[in-house]
């Protein structure tokens, strides 16, 4: 296959049914482009098909091959016989039918008129039934079920088309998930054996469970092409979910990790607490019936793993599948798993086309039919493909060359890819060398095969490359090249890069070096074979079995250059065994390691020692005085064993030294300050450091001394530093009160963070620090200046919480041309920030500044590129310039008290602003004309001067005006608008109320409003209770869709979540509105709270309380009195029939 495809039961994911004349042109043609545009496959008719009466043929297999239908019912559909009969197939073809749809689209009908036939529909079927009385009955019916499926209701006051069809697209990309999963970008010699593991899996029925395993050795292609069978099928079931890694991912994060993976995603159950196994285990089997599922389990090395995720076949529905891929045949078989396929290695012809197409890297490559026909006849079926071939036809040619490789790999995909992935680029020549070589490597095992790729590496790649396979899986591509380049005297990024092109490892998003676990192991096997059965004499120790044989007999030699203790062990031993190992170069301590005796020699080969573990398995300060000239890196974490650094003059050649989380240690020796190669210096978390010696370090380039909380002060460094440093922090020193002077000229982060004593500034040689991309001054609470700086490079400045600084820093020329985040926020004696150069800022946080009085002057007022901009509690700012700010998508002006208007807005545009938050702007009187088509929330609250505001905002759906007392009207109500406090809005007139409670406003049944003065119940309340502290009524069924309505004299407080308690049969449930707005200030008149009940919001499944085919009482408790109060039923999601607000009972006893 030479392309990934998935084949589908559907020819279309939709189809399009709908009245031409009223739409086609219109909302349906803006409709199929929306889905086309999204690779929604969809069928829309041609305008020439509906001229009979009769719907034709193709139309009908159109219907049969849509997996979803969208019936668009506009104004004249009933009154198109054409359309009924559609819609009759429609329905008959997929409505209750598993993974199809029906869904209905009133546009610019009421979904009552369609159920009852009322209005256009009524007098269509009312001229149809003369003329069809035949099929008359089956029209309506089809009209009344259509109506009571759930769908998409449309007019014109529920906003713009564009957002209503966007509903609908994200409706239908829901239902024909999944999408395929990648599976390869060249595959070959899949779809036979995809065939066969279908056939086991026999989809079509529904009347078992079947478990397959696919098996084979790892690499042979068993998860690609389990990934093809499962995208193949996965249309035909309700759910599913793909499994990746399962032995690493249970390894590393534990078979209920696992677990909440598979909840999460078949049922969407993001959050579910799971505190074993076994509980695990029984919500699956309690879950997994509900629904039919598909689930590939890729990788599985042990029993448990399936019993965990996948137990019995009684844990499914019928019609559910299983595919488990593993190396382990038994594991099937143990499990219960009866139906296995062996995956096979691939054919000649297959192996030679993937090895081909690799090696040249497109679809250029010769096939190996293409071949066949160039040596039997001579000629060449296709000159593209055959260009290279042409001038190639010896025997030594390029098509020889990659048989041979064929031959070699014996069918195995992994071993094609990596060996044609070495052969790109190269000469026949160079090919042919290389394989001459190879002759004697066993072309049947996998593990010679793979070493194919590794032979032909030069020296230095290839030992690269075992020191990753054996000791660096995993680790941080920075962290593996470090220690690499101290190991081997020189950096070894390039040979990294060659072994990623060389497909042997690969470099993950997080930036971890990761690799195949056949790769890992022919590398480690490489090692191994350097000495099978005297471990001592390997290059490489990393397994723990070796290591406490070769320590405890004490046979190591001087072959051994590189340790890592990666597990947990104890040594019993002599401490003698390190004496031997002459060529140690690297010893790295990556787990608790327990010596019954402290070593007593460390050879002075060692270049790098790491420890990493908290039970440290030495004493250190007789080790660090010893000389070790060939030490270039020294990382010690996590221990109290050490209270002082000793001498460590012994280590002249020392370039990275690193000391974090010692908490007793106390003391470093002026030695560490002579480091004249030492280019990393990190003492972190040290919490009993007082002071550091001296640094005269010329080298230096990262030096770090983070959360040494009571470091005081380090020593004058004035040229100490040269001119390499790039990175310095000193981030968390509580009780640091001044850094010496600093020449800084290569700089480019500085972090002075939570240095609470810090007074002044580091003087910077000259002022400059010109490469500087990050300064962060953060919650310095006694700096009180910055001196003057050139900041030409700098990308982000946080000086935020430094309470004592009076003034902004000097920057030279004014220029912060680069500056992306600028953070001020509680510079609280701060006055005043001069003009600035900022066009590229895209963050500033002046919150909080009591005492800035102007905004700063901008050059030229542009930040285009603005997205946030927060003066919060500037309580001295009285204007803000006029600004450009397209891009702004957050402002905060709130508890600017002096505040006396709005900044002025280039043309009145903030087309991009999503959040406006005015609150407690006193001063305040009114906001200028401003288009906000984006804007979202809208928080005047406590403006007490504002009279008026006038905004384009469309979108705005959430609006907050408590104590405007001042604000009479709202000129324009936004259509969108559904959530709305007004507490204490003393001058709200009564028209303005009546707008905003006007039904339609109300009718998408999601809003929550508070309003002042509104002495009753809206008219269209269909039941009004008097004063009280609860009301009553009685459903069937399920709950109602309901909206409440309360006049109190109180309110709920704005600050917190308000609750309700709801009694159902006796039983209660806590109802929360989900909602923190509104005030605290208090009530000075009665106001109205109207709020639609959502059933998401209630703290319980209230169904298992329910009675069924009986009435249910229900009792809504306010948790405060009211005068009056109403309750509104949505007749289009509930019936009338089912809901009383008297007791039916009694109604029934009277009757």
């Amino acid at each position: 296959m030479a392309s990934l495809t998935v084949t589908c039961r559907f020819k279309y994911d939709v189809f399009l049914s709908f009245r031409g004349e009223d739409t086609r042109h219109g909302f349906t043609g803006n409709l199929w482009k929306a889905l086309d545009d999204k690779g929604v496959r969809t069928f829309m008719d041609d305008e020439n098909l509906q001229k009979g009466d009769e719907i034709t043929p193709s139309l009908i297999k159109a219907i049969e091959d849509s997996q979803i239908a969208i019936v668009v019912l506009s104004k004249n559909y009933a009154s198109s016989s054409f359309c009924l009969q559609e819609l009759s197939k429609i329905l008959d073809t997929m409505k209750d039918k598993v993974g199809r749809f029906v869904m209905p689209v009133f546009y610019k009908v009421d979904p009552s008129d369609v159920r009852k036939l009322k209005g256009t529909y009524g007098d269509a079927m009312d001229k149809l039934g003369e003329a069809s009385s035949s099929s008359h009955n089956k029209w309506k019916d089809s009209l009344h079920q259509v109506a009571n499926l759930s769908g998409f209701p449309y007019e014109k006051r529920d906003g713009y088309v564009h957002e209503f069809i966007e509903k609908i697209v994200e409706e239908v990309l829901r239902n024909i998930k999944p999408v395929a999963l990648p599976a390869g970008d060249f595959l070959v010699g899949v779809e036979h054996q995809k065939q066969h593991v279908t056939l086991l899996l026999n989809v079509g029925s529904d009347d078992s469970i079947h478990k397959v395993g696919i098996l084979g050795i790892g690499g042979i292609g068993k998860t690609t092409l389990a990934l093809e069978v499962y995208n193949s099928i996965v249309s035909q079931f309700e759910c599913s979910c793909f499994l990746e890694k399962v032995r690493e991912n249970s390894d590393k994060n534990g078979l209920i990790y696992l677990q909440k993976i598979l909840l999460s995603h078949i049922f969407g159950e993001k959050n579910t607490e799971i505190t074993s196994v076994g509980e695990g285990i029984s919500i699956l089997k309690k879950r997994l019936p509900e629904k039919k599922v598909l689930l590939l389990l890729d990788d599985v090395d042990k029993k448990e793993q399936l019993k965990a995720i996948a137990g019995s076949s009684n844990w499914f529905r019928k019609g559910s599948r299983v595919i488990i891929t593993t190396r382990y045949k038994n594991l099937l078989i143990s499990s219960g798993v009866e139906r296995i396929y062996e995956v096979k290695g691939l054919n000649d012809e297959d192996a030679f086309d993937l090895v081909g197409w690799k090696t040249l890297k497109n679809d250029c490559s010769p096939r190996y039919k293409d071949v066949l026909l160039e040596q039997k006849y001579g000629r060449e079926s296709d000159a593209n493909k055959l260009r290279r071939l042409k001038d190639l036809k010896n025997d030594e040619g390029y098509a020889n060359v990659l048989k041979r490789v064929v031959a070699y790999a014996s069918g195995h995909p992994l071993a094609l890819e990596v060996i044609g992935s070495h052969f790109s680029n190269k000469t026949i020549e160079q090919c042919n060398d290389a394989l001459d070589r190879y002759k004697r490597v066993p072309h049947n095992m996998i593990q010679t095969t793979l070493q194919l790729s590794y032979d032909s590496l030069q020296e230095e790649e290839k030992i690269v490359f075992l020191d990753i396979a054996c000791c660096f899986k995993g680790w941080k591509l920075t962290m593996v090249e470090g220690i690499l380049h101290a190991h081997h005297g020189h950096t070894m990024k390039d040979q990294i890069n060659v072994l990623v092109e060389k497909y042997l490892i690969k470099i993950n998003e997080s930036g971890n070096v990761t690799l195949h676990d056949l790769v890992e192991d022919m590398g480690k096997e490489i090692v191994r074979q350097e000495a099978p059965e005297d471990p001592g004499k390997r290059s490489r120790l990393w397994f723990s079995e070796d290591i406490i044989q070769v320590l405890e007999e004490n046979t190591g030699t001087s072959k051994i250059e590189m340790i890592h203790f990666d597990g947990v062990i104890e040594v019993q031993w002599d401490g003698e065994a390190f004496k031997k190992m002459e060529n140690l170069k690297t010893l790295i301590f990556s787990n608790d390691v327990f010596f019954s005796e402290n070593p007593k020699h460390l050879p002075n080969s060692l270049r790098v020692l790491e420890c990493r573990n908290h039970m440290c398995p030495f004493k250190w300060e007789g080790f660090l005085t010893m000389k070790f000239q060939n030490m270039r890196v020294l990382k010690l974490y996590y221990s109290d064993g050490l209270t002082q650094i000793p001498d460590i003059s012994g280590l002249p050649n020392l370039e990275e030294f690193s000391i974090q989380n010692y908490g007793k240690l106390f003391t470093i020796d002026e030695s560490v300050g002579s480091l004249r190669k030492l280019k990393i210096l990190r003492v972190i978390s040290c919490t009993e450091i007082h002071s550091l010696p001296s640094l005269m370090l010329p080298s230096l380039e990262k030096l770090d001394l983070s959360y040494c909380i009571n470091l005081e002060s380090f020593s004058h460094v004035v040229d100490g530093f040269g001119d390499k440093l790039r990175t310095m922090s000193v981030r968390g020193c509580f009780k640091l009160k001044s850094i010496p002077p600093l020449k800084l000229d290569s700089l480019e982060t500085m972090d002075l963070s939570c240095c609470f004593r810090l007074e002044s500034f580091p003087l910077v040689v000259d002022g400059i620090l010109g490469k500087i991309k990050t300064l962060n001054v953060e919650s310095c609470h006694n700096l009180r200046s910055i001196p003057p700086l050139k900041l030409d490079s700098l990308e982000k400045l946080d000086i935020s919480y430094c309470g004592s600084l009076e003034s902004f820093p000097q920057v030279e020329g004014r220029f912060l041309g680069k500056l992306k985040t600028l953070n001020v926020k509680s510079c609280r004696i701060m006055i005043s920030i001069p003009t600035l150069m900022l066009s590229l800022l895209e963050e500033l946080d002046l919150s909080y500044c009591l005492n800035l009085e102007n905004f700063p002057l901008v050059v030229d007022g542009f930040l285009g590129k603005l997205k946030t901009l927060s003066a919060k509690s500037c309580r001295n700012l009285r204007s803000i310039p006029s600004l450009k700010l397209d891009l702004l998508e957050t402002l905060d002006l709130s508890n600017c008290v002096s505040l006396e208007s709005l900044p002025l807005v280039v043309d009145g545009f903030l087309g991009k602003l999503k959040t406006l938050l005015v609150t407690n702007c006193h001063n305040l009187k009114s906001i200028p004309p401003l288009k906000c088509d984006a804007l979202e929330t809208l928080d005047l609250s406590c403006c007490y001067s504002l009279q008026s505001f006038s905004l384009v905002a469309d979108r705005l759906w959430k609006l907050v005006l408590d104590d405007c007392k001042e604000l009479q009207e709202i000129k324009v109500i936004p259509p969108c608008l559904r959530m709305l406090s007004a507490v204490n809005c003393t001058s709200l007139t009564s028209s303005c109320t009546s707008k905003l409670l006007n039904q339609e406003l109300h009718k998408a049944g999601n809003t929550w409003f508070c309003l002042p003065r509104v002495p009753k119940i809206p008219e269209w309340f269909d039941h009004k209770y008097e004063a009280g502290l609860s009301i009553s009524f009685w459903f069937r069924n399920k709950f109602p869709a309901i909206a409440l309505c309360v006049v109190s004299p109180l309110t709920w407080d704005g600050s917190r979540r308000h609750s309700i308690r709801v009694i159902i049969n006796g039983n209660t449930f806590i109802y929360t509105d989900g909602l923190k707005m509104g005030t605290k200030s208090p009530l000075n008149m009665y106001h109205l709270h109207l709020f639609h009940m959502k059933m998401e919001n209630f703290n319980d499944n209230m169904e298992k309380v329910l009675f069924e085919n009986m009435w249910n009482h229900a009792e809504v408790d306010f948790g405060l009195p009211f005068q009056k109060s109403g309750i509104h039923v949505s007749k289009e999601k509930s019936n009338m029939k089912d809901i009383r607000f008297t007791n039916p009972e009694v109604d029934f006893i009277l009757l």
